[in-house]
């Protein structure tokens, strides 16, 4: 009875101590709990993670940790904040709190060890610059801004467009110092390509002054002090609208804050002193001649992606999901039609240049029925058409209506559909992986083939969305394309 006694409290011992170590210790990766830790703004948890003067080696934790530092340098330089912050940082080995003397009082700026540790030109250090510049509330130095600057304008913004529109705006409402000649045709040709790109706060905000000596303003309203004067026929990029409306000369407009390349600097003036123009397509032109001599690849990933709003530089009837977090990686869910919800709506994004490999990053499914996942259009006289279809199940993944079985591991698969030659009407195209092809000869569905001989066309890449989520699924992670 003793012993029987002892084993029932031994083993209830046991099972409690098991249920607490489950249900209080955190047993994810390190770089999960810091991506939780940063959605939720517990910026100080992040850094407890790490020892004070690690550098670690994934990209993902050193963009997280890069971001973690501007976010605490913003809330540095807010009004409500804290000594006990500001003593954390002059404590801290890891990092240096340097004070910078400002037109607006004392900036606090804290040095990024992270930032100089990503990959140059890859999407975590895109991510942590523009994260950085975004987070400049108030004014910083002159210098520093154009250190800014340079760095933003060499990076390629295709694939975060939005991101990046939004963090040149913010850094050219500030003053820099002026860069050089080829630096300002970089600038030039980064804003007109963002003037031409939808979904973002700088499309169609190029413009044109008319009339001579109009009165640029340090705010919005002629009581504002006076920055200089400007006349026809001075290029202007538009950055932001005050809301309030007024008559001036006959006209009723806004007050709009723009930015003039030839001027080097930022001012208001009012809109009926402006007219908009297209962008400028040499600009554009030049623009995407540069990033295909340097990176022609252009990625898309849902880093940063809102389940409640459409992912960036997307457009489309967009579906609210929940984003799915799997090893560090936001994925995109891509649910399989039920009976209940028999129709599709879709998603899109537009490309610009060619085009002749599409690679795409997605977790297997466990669906007997073939998922649609993503679909490859060609987009001319204004309208799409359906040029390849994808799509997954347990066993197989389709291009149109061919087949490659799998080998049924549920692993992370990168696959990538390579276009060829065109034959007549139709796209010619085969799916590899890696170095191995695994299905030759994909024709694409029939096109106008007069549209693909002139190189009117222009390529799109859509996601389906069924209405309903339900348990078919398949994860999309990222998607890159460019040219071989």
């Amino acid at each position: 009875m003793i012993r029987s006694r002892v084993f029932f409290a031994v083993s209830f011992l046991f099972l409690f101590i098991t249920f607490i170590t489950y249900t209080f210790v955190d047993f994810r990766e390190r770089e999960d709990k810091a991506y939780e830790l940063y959605q939720s703004e517990s910026y100080l948890k992040i850094l407890g993670l790490y020892q004070e003067k690690e550098i670690p080696s994934s990209e993902l934790e050193l963009t997280i940790l890069s971001e973690t530092i501007s976010q605490l340098e913003k809330k540095l330089n807010e009004k409500e904040t804290t000594k006990e912050l500001q003593s954390f940082f002059q404590t801290r080995p890891g990092t240096k709190l340097v004070e910078w003397e400002t037109t607006r009082g004392t900036y606090y700026h804290i040095e990024d060890p992270y930032l100089s540790n990503l990959k140059k030109h890859g999407d975590g250090y895109k991510r942590a610059l523009i994260t950085k510049i975004v987070t400049v509330t108030k004014p910083i130095p002159k210098s520093e801004v154009t250190n800014l600057l340079l760095k933003l304008i060499l990076e390629d913004p295709r694939g975060m467009e939005d991101r990046f529109s939004r963090a040149l705006t913010n850094l050219l409402s500030f003053p820099f110092e002026p860069i050089g000649e080829i630096e300002s045709e970089f600038l030039l040709q980064s804003l007109h390509f963002l003037a031409n790109t939808a979904n973002t706060n700088l499309s169609h905000q190029t413009a044109i002054v008319r009339g001579k000596n109009v009165n640029l303003r340090s705010g919005p309203g002629r009581e504002n002090s006076e920055l200089g004067k400007i006349s026809e026929p001075e290029q202007a990029i538009c950055l932001e609208e005050d809301a309030g409306t007024e008559t001036i000369a006959g006209s009723l407009g806004h007050w709009r804050r723009c930015y003039f390349p030839n001027l080097q600097k930022s001012a208001w003036l009012f809109s009926g002193f402006l007219t908009e123009v297209p962008p400028n397509p040499t600009l554009i032109a030049e623009f995407e001649k540069r990033f295909k001599s340097v990176d022609n690849e252009i990625r898309i990933d849902f880093e940063g992606w809102n389940g409640n709003q459409i992912p960036a530089t997307f457009f489309g009837d967009y579906i609210p999901r929940d984003s799915i977090r799997i090893s560090g990686e936001t994925g995109f869910p891509i649910y399989g039609l039920t009976k209940e919800s028999k129709r599709l709506q879709r998603i899109c994004k537009k490309l610009s240049g060619d085009k002749n490999y599409f690679e795409f990053s997605f977790q297997p499914t466990d669906s007997d029925l073939p998922i649609l996942f993503l679909e490859l259009h060609l987009n001319y006289d204004n309208l799409d058409h359906l040029a390849y279809s994808i799509s997954l199940d347990k066993e197989s993944i389709w291009v149109n209506k061919n087949r490659y079985v799998l080998d049924g591991e549920k692993r992370r698969e990168n696959l990538s559909l390579h276009i060829g030659s065109r034959k007549g009407d139709k796209w010619n195209a085969s799916l590899w992986r890696r170095n191995t092809g695994l299905i030759q000869s994909i024709r694409s569905l029939p096109m106008d083939e007069s549209a693909l001989q002139a190189g009117r066309y222009s390529w799109e890449i859509c996601l389906p969305l069924a209405k309903e989520p339900n348990r078919e699924k398949v994860i999309l992670f990222d998607i890159r394309t460019g040219i071989h």
